[in-house]
């Protein structure tokens, strides 16, 4: 929040249809919005305000509400508390019953005994919201690739036979309305290979190949940060007394870890894209 701003801010990130339907210019900075800005919806557990905000392209925080936002939704704001205050007059009370699914977990094979793998249903049934069948995606860091003074990457998309044309179409179309990808005029763009995976599947079949992007003449010309290795003996000792240790853990890193939008992208026959 930032009284000091007349105008409310927000990550293109937190509504990224945007970028399907933008009008305006890509500065690397910020993206502008031909005319007025859609009205985005700011939700909070009881509160909910339509609200016009200008959408920058690159932005660390989700969104910064200003001045406007604040004297139009009649907020109060609490200096000493550091807080804010919602009347109750803006605040919808809707009562509604909502169904709690159960996580599905194989204990099956554990050597739990029978009240202890009801407690650990329980406890997995009690935190349903952290688990989900779709990847996770998280923007807190980004990752870019320092190209340097050299050209954009330019290639043309590789030709396939009909049958791993509509393979390809397939995967795009999936991770399209998965929200896996959007469409993007970009300077860069890296061609698509199908990649045999070794599941037993026909060739025929979309789930027998792995999309993958062709991005060797990028990396030729990225710039890699260079570090030295970690002694395994700092390692062992710097883990000696820790007790919380966390591993990064992807099933699909392009999906799962934010990329630079530009330079990443790749072309097919129907069109340029980017992983979000």
């Amino acid at each position: 929040m930032n009284v000091s701003s007349g105008t409310s801010i927000c990550s293109y990130l937190i509504k990224r249809d945007y970028y399907e339907i933008f009008m305006g210019h890509w500065s690397g900075e910020i993206i502008y919005i031909g005319g007025d800005i859609p009205k985005i919806f700011f939700m909070s557990k009881v509160f909910e305000k339509p609200w016009l905000f200008h959408v920058l392209a690159d932005f660390e925080y989700q969104c910064i509400l200003g001045i406007d936002f604040i004297g139009g939704s009649n907020i109060i704001l609490d200096y000493d508390r550091k807080s804010l205050v919602i009347p109750d007059s803006q605040i919808d009370k809707v009562v509604k019953t909502v169904e709690v699914e159960k996580v599905e977990i194989d204990l099956s094979k554990t050597k739990l005994e029978e009240k202890q793998k009801r407690e650990l249903q329980d406890l997995f049934d009690s935190f349903q919201r952290l688990f989900s069948d779709k990847l996770g995606l998280t923007h807190v860091l980004y990752h870019e690739n320092d190209t340097g003074d050299n050209p954009p990457v330019v290639s043309r998309p590789y030709r396939y036979d009909r049958l791993k044309q509509e393979i390809l179409d397939y995967h795009v179309d999936k991770m399209l309305k998965e929200e896996t990808v959007i469409p993007i005029q970009s300077p860069y763009a890296s061609p698509v290979v199908l990649c045999k995976k070794h599941n037993g599947l026909l060739p025929d079949n979309p789930e027998a190949y792995r999309f993958a992007v062709d991005y060797r003449i990028l990396n030729s010309i990225t710039k890699y940060p260079r570090y030295p290795l970690p002694l395994i003996d700092d390692l062992i000792m710097n883990i000696l007394h820790t007790a919380i240790m966390s591993a990064l853990d992807l099933r699909s890193r392009y999906f799962q870890m934010a990329v630079s939008l530009s330079d990443t992208a790749f072309v097919t026959k129907n069109g340029t894209y980017t992983f979000r």
